[in-house]
């Protein structure tokens, strides 16, 4: 009896060591990231279309706050690349208080382009979108349309519409 438990505890101790290098191991290499970075975004995979503001639901957080994504509402008026079929896309604009031009964020300057300065419904725009917003945008979104079917897309350029 008395040598079974001297067993059980020198295998106690051993494993206890094992642990112990192992533990120390580990926490002298840094863990491995598993933030997902957002893939770049390619010219073959973007839909342009013409389209006309339909709803800008709310109102625009202040830029000071936080950089976010907002969801807005656009009537499709023509394809111009690519192919859709409904009538009307949910579209996310980055910071769309800052004109595109404007945009001098280093990570987003290099996925926003255009020369809209203000977004107001009604207007018309020229856009190049590419699917699934978490393409490009890992962080804040704004949208309204949470419970909308379908694709959102995320505006790489927005020019005036002539």
């Amino acid at each position: 009896m008395i040598k079974s438990r001297l067993i059980l505890g020198v295998a106690m101790l051993t494993g206890a060591c094992v642990f112990s290098a192992f533990a120390a191991d580990a926490a002298a290499k840094p863990a491995a990231k598993t933030a997902v970075k957002p893939a770049a975004a390619k010219v073959a995979d973007t839909l342009v279309i013409e389209g006309r503001v339909l709803e800008i639901p709310g109102k625009f957080p202040p830029n000071d706050l936080y950089n976010y994504v907002y969801i807005m509402k656009y009537r499709v008026i023509k394809v111009v690349k690519g192919v859709y079929a409904e009538k009307d896309i949910l579209v996310g604009h980055y910071n769309p208080l800052i004109p595109r031009s404007q945009v001098k964020d280093a990570k987003m300057k290099k996925y926003v382009a255009g020369n809209v300065e203000k977004f107001e419904v009604g207007a018309k725009h020229k856009l190049t979108l590419i699917k699934s917003i978490g393409t490009v945008w890992q962080d804040a979104i704004e949208d309204e349309y949470f419970d909308a079917t379908g694709d959102k897309y995320f505006a790489l350029k927005a020019d005036i519409a002539q």
